[in-house]
């Protein structure tokens, strides 16, 4: 290859390392109980991962069209629907007005811009989901930002992580 070629994929290289390092700063900041995951062989995804006694567990995945899933389960039902209410989606299917209000089930709404899908299940057992797939990192962060609030209002005692 050409210098000015290696050079110009190395440039490209570093910006890209960048940016995947400056997502998960802010996908952390949004949800300061995510540590990092060990990659594993055959997965190029940036895995971040969160447990909490009580309040839930699971992970956050970066993939390489820096686009963010995230799978938790066993939140509380009140975490969630405070965070879901926060965020105002524009239409949840299944939801009239408030999620406080919504009886058990799941909550999805498709953005027809990014096509992400929001999925947010409301346990019977007093416990529930969370499920995004194929989000934008602000629209992934702003997700996490609201569940971070919820708990730091309902669960003040929940440890953040110290990364």
């Amino acid at each position: 290859m050409q210098p000015a070629v290696l050079q110009a994929i190395e440039s490209w290289e570093q910006s890209w390392n960048q940016a995947q390092a400056s997502a998960v700063s802010a996908l952390k900041s949004g949800f300061p109980f995510l540590v990092d995951q060990s990659r594993y062989v055959g997965c190029d995804d940036i895995r971040l991962q969160y447990a909490q006694a009580g309040l839930g567990e699971g992970r956050v995945c970066l993939d390489d069209e820096a686009r963010v899933s995230i799978e938790f389960q066993a939140v509380p039902n009140t975490v969630i629907t405070q965070a879901v209410d926060e965020i105002q989606f524009p239409y949840l299917d299944h939801s009239e007005g408030s999620l406080r209000d919504a009886p058990p089930g799941a909550y999805v709404y498709l953005c027809e811009s990014s096509n992400a899908e929001f999925e947010f299940v409301v346990g019977a057992g007093g416990h529930g989901q969370v499920n995004v797939s194929f989000a934008r990192v602000p629209d992934a962060t702003a997700v996490l930002d609201a569940l971070t609030g919820a708990f730091s209002e309902q669960h003040p005692r929940a440890r953040q992580s110290e990364t």
